[in-house]
């Protein structure tokens, strides 16, 4: 007997056999062939390949007859669940199922287009990152849940860069650092003095090295490795001349580049960071003072050049720091990652780089095949552009009423829309079923099978009630236990995979794509929170806001938080009698004063000084540090102090300020995201602009990079006066009055009945031109 965990799938076409990674081995599998299915007998498939495609014969292992569940809708819509007798094609590559979809001449295809290690994994149910006993065995036993004890590390490299994108044919690799538990090195062929250089010959020498240490993990850590580190070294390993003994795989995913290592798990922060965390920016040195409120080392790209020829201490502690920040970022998120690959049951390197929507449709992926349904196929490219134009109603939304309120209770559904979907059994698979016509009322013309529970439905089922049997257990053991860490993790995991149906369910991309279903799910969310706004107001609440799932409310005539936490529980109590089985409103929070401005932007303050901030431009990227400050000085002044006057004088003095030119450069920067290529843009703006400009001084930018500039003076137009901070020699005064600082807290105040005329006309008037030099 033996104890294993698996980290790793890949397919090995030499072999033809899929590669097991273990923690402590490798398993070769032999006997999974690729395979799909053909909506058409054998026989009709061999005389139509004989006739047409005669060589592809060779590429067949075998066919056989299968039966299969799948949806069938008649002329009327209506569906049900049939049998459907399919062939199995399967083949003896996976790159031979390519070849072979010709046979969609014949009769529709289906799972043709999931991966072959990604279909291992589903057939087989082997959960990755969980200890097993006899793993080889289809008797295996899972005997342990903890996290896997892996040989991690975090690696990083500079490159030689003089204010433009590296290029691998032309600009060296500097230095790599590493740090694990147990390990502390900066690698370089120029001797700095630092206590964790380590020396090497040159350059060909450094390469060489970073591969015999990284040949030694488990797990790597990167930040950006995917589409900069890897492929850099690879590129640069080969212009050099220098043999890798490491199997690096580049390849392209959607916009961005994958960098897989078989048999290790490459974890790159990068994508994670991006779908867990909301910063103006991603760099590093942002995510480390967001997770741990520290400072990391900032150099600049553009001063890596000139630390390297003056040999400079600061440029290995900088490299330094990049390696021990990413292995800190690492490991606070590798157990939520953890939890998604035995879930989601697909190994981390695929899941850590995979949207909510990508990791449920290989859940209900895996549940189907166990419940021997067939998958829908993904649509085609015009099937997508139709879905994208189609519209339904959302959530419901109510008006705040506007201004500072106190005494404030929020109450929220727990898991609105999943828990509709399990109530009332919303799944492609059972809407409009043809065995309950008539049967059951319509919802929003629409009903749902009483007969069989549906797919999603089921899946659903089983995560809310694993992560509601894991909250009891979570309020009987020790909080500063190892053990109560990894319930948590899992519970979080569950809880994001849970609220993504509904959103997958409308994700024009979906192969389970329903924008009935999902219209169905928002329309009986509407009606549940509008009842519960009714039965509050009956019951002497004052609804202050309500959006989606929940709701704040306060009460007139009450003054003490005791007595409006005894009748807000009362109020529960009464109100879940009424709703289904399983839905349930839930106490959310007390807050002591809340400032609301209109739908959707909002703030609050809780008992202990935390304030809590909905949609407002301070949480957007797309602002400056002044607009930022202004704003966060306002909302404190309002909501820890409740003074109005106080939140009218911060901003007086910051308009008064921007024209005096008191204002740090850093905090006139205005932020934005490239979403497309330049030159699909046909509007200008400040930041494509900008762009323009990096790219004609020989730099290099991608899909997905944040662009920083200052607005300058001038008669040009606003996108032409956008400059990068380091160019900029002066800014726009007028434009950061009424552009940045007003237009962020002009909501707030208006809400409160102060007018931007009136903001502006009370502060000093200024005898400057309209810029101040920086």
């Amino acid at each position: 007997m033996s104890i294993n965990v698996l980290i790793d799938v890949d397919y090995n076409p030499h072999d033809r056999c899929i590669y097991l990674y273990l923690l402590n081995g490798l398993i070769k599998d032999r006997n999974f062939k690729p395979y799909f299915y053909v909506d058409a007998p054998i026989e009709d498939i061999k005389k139509y390949l004989e006739k047409n495609h005669k060589e592809l014969l060779y590429h067949i292992e075998k066919l056989e007859t299968i039966e299969r569940a799948m949806i069938d809708r008649n002329l009327k819509g209506r569906n049900r669940i049939i049998k459907k007798t399919l062939t199995k094609v399967v083949v003896k590559y996976p790159k031979d199922v390519p070849k072979l979809r010709v046979l969609r001449e014949l009769g529709e295809i289906y799972e043709h287009d999931i991966p072959f290690t990604k279909r291992y994994l589903i057939d087989n149910d082997i959960i990755p990152m969980i200890y097993y006993r006899n793993i080889e065995d289809k008797e295996r036993e899972i005997v342990g849940n903890e996290i896997p004890e892996l040989k991690a590390v975090a690696f990083d490299m500079e490159v030689y860069c003089e204010g433009r994108e590296p290029v691998p044919d032309r600009d060296p690799i500097l230095m790599v650092s590493f740090y694990s538990q147990g390990m502390k090195k900066v690698l370089s062929y120029k001797p700095f003095e630092h206590e964790y250089l380590e020396l090497v010959e040159n350059e060909k020498e450094l390469i060489k090295r970073v591969v015999k240490i990284l040949k030694d993990y488990d797990l790597i850590y990167t930040y950006n490795g995917d589409n900069f580190d890897f492929p850099y070294l690879v590129k640069r390993a080969k212009y050099l001349g220098v043999n890798i003994p490491l199997d690096i795989r580049i390849s392209r995913g959607g916009m961005h580049l994958r960098s897989y290592i078989p048999g290790k798990i490459h974890i790159d922060l990068y994508p994670i960071v991006r779908r867990t965390l909301n910063l103006s920016k991603y760099k590093l040195e942002d995510v480390c003072y967001e997770l741990f409120g520290v400072r990391k080392l900032e150099v600049g790209h553009r001063n890596i050049s000139k630390l390297w020829k003056e040999e400079d201490r600061n440029l290995v502690e900088y490299s330094f720091q990049d390696a021990y920040y990413t292995y800190l970022v690492g490991e606070y998120f590798l157990p939520l990652e953890v939890m998604f690959s035995r879930i989601v049951n697909q190994t981390p390197f695929e899941v850590c780089r995979m949207s909510s929507s990508q990791m449920v449709e290989y859940l209900l992926l895996r549940y189907s095949y166990r419940k021997n349904f067939l998958a829908p196929n993904r649509p085609s490219e015009e099937e997508y552009k139709r879905r994208l134009n189609e519209y339904y109603e959302g959530g419901y939304v109510k008006e705040p009423i506007r201004g500072i309120h106190e005494n404030i209770v929020s109450m929220d559904f727990r898991s609105l829309y999943p828990s509709i979907i399990i109530s009332y059994n919303i799944s492609p698979d059972t809407i409009d079923c043809e065995c309950c016509e008539g049967e059951s009322e319509k919802i929003h013309g629409h009903w749902f099978c009483r007969r069989r529970r549906g797919l999603i439905p089921e899946v659903l089922y089983k995560l809310i009630e694993r992560r509601k049997e894991i909250k009891k257990k979570l309020k009987r053991i020790d909080r500063n236990s190892s053990h109560y860490s990894l319930l948590d993790y899992e519970q979080r995991s569950l809880k994001v995979l849970a609220n993504s149906h509904y959103g997958y369910l409308a994700y024009p991309r979906a192969r389970w794509y329903s924008k009935e279903c999902a219209e169905v799910i928002t329309y009986l969310g509407r009606m549940f929170i509008q009842k519960t706004i009714e039965e509050g107001e009956r019951y002497g609440f004052k609804v202050i806001y309500a959006d989606t799932d929940g709701l704040y409310v306060t009460m007139d005539g009450i003054k003490s938080k005791e007595e409006l936490l005894e009748r807000t529980y009362e109020f529960l109590r009464e109100i879940n009698k009424k709703l289904p089985k399983n839905m349930e409103l839930e106490f959310e929070g007390y807050y002591k004063r809340g400032l609301f401005v209109t739908k959707k932007k909002y703030a609050l303050i809780d008992e202990n000084g935390k304030i809590i901030i909905k949609g407002l431009e301070l949480v957007r990227r797309d602002w400056s540090n002044i607009a930022k400050k202004t704003q966060r000085e306002v909302l404190k002044a309002l909501l820890e102090k409740g003074n109005i006057k106080m939140a009218k004088d911060i901003i007086i003095n910051t308009i008064e300020d921007l024209r005096k030119g008191r204002i740090n450069k850093e905090d006139l920067i205005i932020y934005t995201q490239i979403t497309k290529d330049i030159s699909q843009y046909k509007t200008t703006a400040p930041h494509v602009e900008v762009a323009k400009k990096i790219l004609r001084n020989g730099g290099r930018l991608k899909v997905g990079d944040v662009i920083g500039y200052i607005i300058t003076s001038g008669s040009k137009p606003i996108s032409e006066r956008a400059e990068l901070p380091e160019d900029a020699e002066n800014y726009d005064v007028n434009y950061y009055i009424d552009n940045q600082v007003l237009p962020p807290v002009i909501r707030i105040m208006e809400a409160l009945g102060i007018s931007k005329e009136e903001l502006k006309s009370e502060s000093r008037q200024s005898t400057l031109q309209d810029f101040f030099r920086i």
